[in-house]
């Protein structure tokens, strides 16, 4: 586990935060995007901008440190 946190970068409680965080989200894209799959007047776009924001937070906070070790990898 402290590879994992040391390879992000990141403290046990910013992890545990950004996590909860980023579940809850995707739970919120998982509830909205099933009620919007049965009634498609509910929820516009709100799955896909949920999902968005994820992938978008997630590349700002973490993914440098992923492209630095895959980089690493390759040399």
């Amino acid at each position: 586990m402290k590879s994992h946190l040391q390879e992000a970068k990141t403290t046990y409680f910013k992890h545990l935060i950004y996590a909860t965080y980023y579940n809850l989200l995707a739970l919120l894209v998982f509830i909205t995007g099933t009620i919007h799959s049965i009634f498609p007047f509910l929820f516009p776009y709100t799955p896909y901008k949920l999902a968005k924001k994820i992938v978008i937070n997630a590349e700002k906070n973490f993914v440098h440190n992923v492209r630095n070790k895959k980089t690493k990898r390759k040399r």
